[in-house]
């Protein structure tokens, strides 16, 4: 994997995606993603451009994470989700990952959204851990590669987004992601959902 600094991805994208896409009722996922991509002369260069645009259009939902009524009313199912994301411009970790997937598979781009546990790098996990988080993964030059549009906007950094949540080695996401489905770490030989929790007991 090539890192991409901060820099490198804001100057691409932006060359990408020049204005804010205008979100309206009757915009379409498949025509907002061939408005954040048409620039792009590479798989690798949409994944970039949809990464980024999610990220610096799409802000933390605060009260959807507090109100559980809210939380009932948009997580009826998966298209509703990104409908809410769209309209109020605003995600929870699920709400970003379903967004990311869709605007990918719209270029005709692989994309899977990755249910699992997550932990900071304290280590710090929940007495009874459950599954708690949602992120992407992403097929790029025929391999797998992951990453975090959430984190990335939850963990900003001063310069902006944080982009090392943006195709992070395996081996580093590892530390603080577990999937559901461990062959979704993309490791040979992952460590078992104890040994990720171990830090909990």
């Amino acid at each position: 994997m090539v890192f991409i600094g901060f820099s490198a991805m804001a100057q691409t994208s932006r060359a990408n995606t020049s204005r804010k896409q205008v979100i309206s009722e009757k915009t379409t996922t498949g025509a907002l993603a061939r408005a954040i991509t048409k620039n792009s002369k590479s798989d690798a260069e949409k994944v970039q451009a949809i990464f980024y645009w999610i990220a610096t259009n799409i802000s933390y939902d605060h009260e959807l994470q507090n109100s559980r009524s809210l939380q009932q009313e948009i997580y009826r199912s998966e298209e509703n989700v990104i409908k809410n994301v769209l309209q109020r411009k605003k995600a929870l970790c699920g709400g970003y990952a379903f967004l990311f997937k869709e605007l990918c598979e719209r270029v005709g781009i692989s994309s899977e959204v990755i249910h699992g546990y997550s932990k900071k790098y304290s280590g710090k996990v929940a007495k009874d851990p459950k599954v708690d988080h949602s992120w992407n993964a992403v097929k790029l030059n025929g391999k797998w590669q992951l990453l975090d549009v959430n984190w990335a906007v939850s963990q900003k950094l001063n310069s902006g987004i944080n982009t090392y949540w943006y195709l992070t080695r395996p081996e580093h996401f590892i530390y603080t992601h577990y999937p559901e489905d461990p062959r979704w770490t993309l490791l040979k030989h992952p460590p078992s959902r104890s040994e990720f929790l171990g830090a909990s007991k």
